[in-house]
């Protein structure tokens, strides 16, 4: 069957980057069709061709010019256009041959997961597929303390419960940030990150008491560290994609 992957992550995390890598590395190590879609109107620059460019049926550029509106306000426009055309889109690039589409979403990440455009791709992609997975995709150098990976956690099931799909937090720019130790498993990870932040202050105690929720719903799974540079991790981000996908994965 095939396997699509959304990617998902705030400004600057590096999904365009990391999606590049990912279909680079598919294609070099495991022999597999690729099928690259980009869903982000207002993209400048993309790091990679993609097969699939939304910006072919609305550009945030000319949302601009046409509807007088400044860059945030043509973005919310170009988003709601898109969401209307949204099924002749997916079925554009969803009748493709490939083992893999991996579909690359706005920059601002709000824009994207907190309206209609979000659920309404995850409902018309099952129509397609089954395999389908999201990675939630941030800048490894911001995790400097526990406080910042429960957010990573607690975003990674909020995102979760907002798609209705299987969500895999990775960690990006290894190769640039500094403290990674606490980037494992997530189950395992839970007692050494509610043990430090407690003694913390009252924010680190409200966060390990969320975290202790968190776990108690979200599933079990690897968060791989990465770098779209020097392909580090992407063998495991592979892994766990798989796992999370098929049918005979069980991660609990």
């Amino acid at each position: 069957m095939r396997t699509v992957v959304i990617f998902v992550g705030p400004a600057g995390a590096g999904k365009s980057t990391l999606l590049a890598a990912y279909a680079r590395w598919l294609r070099e190590f495991e022999g597999v069709k690729v099928f690259k879609v980009n869903l982000d109107p207002a993209a400048d620059f993309i790091p990679y061709e993609p097969d699939f460019d939304v910006r072919s049926v609305v550009s945030t550029r000319n949302v601009a010019v046409k509807y007088k509106l400044g860059p945030n306000g043509a973005l919310v426009k170009s988003i709601e256009l898109i969401t209307g055309e949204l099924r002749s889109i997916v079925s554009e690039f969803c009748s493709v041959d490939a083992d893999f589409i991996l579909v690359d979403t706005p920059g601002q990440m709000e824009v994207f997961v907190f309206r209609d455009i979000a659920p309404k791709l995850i409902k018309l992609l099952k129509e397609y597929d089954n395999w389908l997975a999201a990675t939630f995709v941030i800048d490894a150098s911001l995790v400097k303390n526990p406080e910042d990976y429960a957010f990573v956690a607690i975003m990674s099931t909020a995102l979760q419960a907002r798609l209705g799909i299987d969500v895999v937090p990775v960690m990006n720019k290894t190769d640039l940030a500094g403290r990674t130790d606490l980037v494992g498993d997530v189950v395992s990870d839970a007692e050494q990150v509610i043990k430090e932040l407690y003694g913390r202050g009252v924010y680190g105690e409200m966060m390990a008491e969320v975290l202790k929720v968190i776990w108690s719903y979200a599933k079990a799974a690897k968060v791989p560290k990465v770098s779209a540079v020097t392909l580090e991790g992407i063998d495991e981000l592979h892994r766990i994609i798989h796992e999370v996908t098929c049918s005979c994965g069980d991660l609990t």
